[in-house]
């Protein structure tokens, strides 16, 4: 799996999506005007018309059509073209047209504005609530574990957690634009009946659908059958309102009236919604069958641990619930969750039958469990697993830019090796709105030796809430791995992204004051503030558009990036060698006679900002280049490695974690001379 083809791809999609949708209103249009013809023949007596209409003959005399035959030789074919001139000269064709666009686009234009708010605003469409990260429920606390986890062996922003706690069934899903703002939602059928392996299968099956790019086109995908499937709607609405609240307004006579009345027309536009639903139901099949067969084997890749999944899936096809929701939009999201949410036939189905999932993750699985359940003694160890790869071998091999999208089970282990070292305590304060707080002010304190009593100063007079917290966060700050910093602000911002949006830009304002007090900045305030600008950023930068595929528009904030990364090597004439030989191979002309050797934190910011809004295949090329700088002396140094994977994040290319092995002192690692 290329991750720059999966992005390109699902934004190329995204064209044949508006084709699929146009041939799916064209297709409405013409089965609404056939209904309402057939309505109007039946009904419409003409004075040339001396006979009753036959509507039985409608197939034969169409069937004469396609067979080439006279259609006019019978008088019942008579009958019909008179009739048909007449329905294609009144205003009714028109009027019918017309009104099924209009409601269609006012249900998608409705749907799009109701979603435009992204993950967040799906997740609460659908009915979830956002996890308690100070919660005690050991299914909560295993659930935000293991998307901890993960997240952090793939290199990517930790999701928003939701869990839709009146749900029964065994669901999951994802929703977002783009990586940085995705939330990730269970149901409460899932945290209860699912074990840490299944889930943790589950959970890899959605983070396929954020590294292949499902996220964006799944949305637009509902938003668009929104107004398909309004017609439909609004029939099931008046059929089921047509004999309660209207009683409580009319007579008893008149109300039994309007009951009838409305139920006759709700069961009209239902009838004639349903050619939009199916057709709905179609394009969502046609869309996502086979990305669901992709993510369930990203899964397995992920995770290394087929029963895993195969055993989610086991639980789904054994369950009474099965994997239903009984959410009203249950039909809406039917493509992007992890199993049905509606019983459809096989044929009209978002997703494979759940036997052939299993057979392709485990072909051997349904048996083997069938047999396990009905021993009453314990299950046979799974089959031992091959010892994974070294990690350099692997790099050298692969390459940086093939690695973005691609979580081994090789990374899963490594990142949960370095969640289990993350303290207790630091995992429960970051997850609350003071220990979140407190842990950013402390990676800035960090960075700003020696103003750290003024700091500290103005966090009393203006976010003195903290300061309890700050104080006994600020030890393990100082004494923990730096390996696990980023992973930390990783888990702490989910929750500061539930502040207010008023409240978010006070606090980065308040951190951009802090970062200047002392004049510099050192690289942990730049890794901090660019991640947090990333991710809570009031006004982020809109790449939903299209990208530019021309490098050369990009020429100046290249220059910028690789000088950055070129700083990072001690040999300053290695430095420059690697600097320009990137800039050769990328066909971009150096600025003036010599490389640049200094730049500012905004200079930097900017360039990174820009870039996002280069096409995926050159950001390929970009973040291999930006490898080959940090690797032309052989070595990756920690820092180096944040850069790298700060570049990868800015460029939404989820780069897992790295496997590096810190030196006992390494001169790389000292401050960088950002002025």
């Amino acid at each position: 799996m290329d991750f720059f083809d999966h992005q390109d791809r699902a934004r190329r999609k995204t064209g044949q999506l508006i084709l699929l949708f146009a041939l799916g209103v064209a297709a409405t249009l013409v089965a609404v005007n056939l209904i309402c013809f057939v309505g109007y023949w039946f009904f419409y007596q003409p004075e040339s018309v001396s006979h009753s209409i036959d509507t039985r003959q409608l197939p034969s005399l169409f069937q004469s059509l396609l067979n080439g035959q006279d259609f006019r030789a019978t008088s019942q074919s008579n009958d019909f073209l008179t009739i048909w001139r007449a329905w294609w000269g009144s205003n009714l064709n028109w009027q019918v047209s017309i009104g099924v666009v209009a409601a269609v686009g006012i249900g998608t234009l409705f749907r799009f504005l109701e979603l435009a708010g992204g993950g967040r605003k799906v997740a609460e469409w659908a009915g979830a609530q956002p996890a308690d990260m100070t919660s005690k429920d050991p299914k909560v606390r295993q659930f935000m574990n293991v998307c901890e986890e993960m997240a952090i062996a793939a290199g990517m922003p930790v999701p928003e957690l939701f869990v839709m706690e009146r749900e029964q069934g065994i669901n999951a899903f994802v929703a977002g634009y783009s990586p940085s703002e995705a939330v990730l939602v269970v149901t409460r059928g899932a945290l209860n009946r699912l074990n840490r392996d299944q889930l943790q299968g589950v959970i890899g099956h959605e983070y396929s659908h954020i590294l292949n790019g499902d996220m964006r086109l799944n949305v637009r995908l509902m938003s668009f059958l929104a107004g398909l499937v309004m017609i439909g709607q609004m029939g099931m609405w008046l059929m089921e309102s047509s004999f309660g609240s209207r009683r409580h307004y009319y007579g008893r006579d008149s109300s039994r009236g309007m009951g009838f009345a409305s139920f006759g027309v709700g069961l009209v536009l239902a009838v004639v919604g349903y050619i939009g639903v199916l057709v709905g139901r179609m394009i969502k099949a046609a869309v996502s069958r086979q990305r669901e067969f992709l993510a369930d084997a990203s899964s397995v890749q992920f995770t290394r641990n087929p029963d895993g999944l195969a055993g989610a899936l086991y639980e789904i096809k054994i369950s009474s619930e099965g994997s239903q929701l009984g959410h009203r939009h249950a039909e809406d999201m039917s493509h992007f969750c992890f199993g049905e949410t509606i019983a459809l036939s096989e044929k009209l189905a978002t997703h494979p039958p759940v036997a052939e999932r299993i057979r392709r993750i485990s072909p051997n699985f349904i048996a083997k469990e069938r047999t396990r359940r009905r021993q009453t003694e314990t299950a046979e160890q799974s089959v031992s697993r091959n010892r994974p790869d070294m990690f350099e071998s692997v790099l050298a091999s692969t390459g940086i830019a093939a690695m973005v999208g691609q979580v081994t089970p090789d990374h899963l282990q490594y990142a949960q090796g370095l969640y289990k070292h993350i303290p207790e305590q630091l995992k429960n304060w970051v997850h609350q709105s003071d220990g979140a707080r407190a842990f950013v002010y402390s990676q800035i304190l960090l960075g700003s030796e020696g103003v750290r009593q003024a700091l500290v100063n103005l966090i009393k007079k203006e976010d003195p809430q903290v300061v309890a917290t700050l104080q006994k966060l600020w030890p393990y700050s100082q004494q923990i791995d730096e390996q696990l910093r980023l992973p930390l602000l990783e888990m702490a911002i989910p929750t500061l992204k539930r502040f207010p949006e008023a409240d978010r830009v006070i606090f980065l304002d308040r951190l951009d004051r802090m970062v200047v007090l002392d004049g510099r900045v050192d690289f942990v305030e730049w890794v901090t503030m660019t991640l947090l600008r990333l991710r809570l950023a009031q006004n982020p930068v809109d790449r939903s558009g299209k990208l530019n595929s021309n490098i050369a528009n990009f020429a100046t904030s290249l220059h910028t990036l690789f000088a950055a990364i070129a700083r990072f090597t001690p040999d300053q004439a290695l430095a420059e060698q690697g600097y320009t030989q990137v800039c050769q191979q990328l066909g971009i002309e150096e600025e003036g006679s010599g490389w640049p050797l200094r730049m500012t934190y905004e200079q930097l910011g900017e360039a990174l900002a820009e870039l996002g809004g280069i096409s995926f295949m050159w950001r390929k090329v970009i973040l291999q280049a930006c490898a080959d700088l940090i690797q032309q002396d052989g070595h990756i140094a920690f820092r180096e490695y944040e850069l790298l994977r700060i570049v990868a994040e800015c460029l939404e290319s989820p780069l897992p974690v790295l496997m590096v092995s810190l030196e006992a002192h390494d001169p790389r690692d000292e401050l960088i001379p950002f002025e």
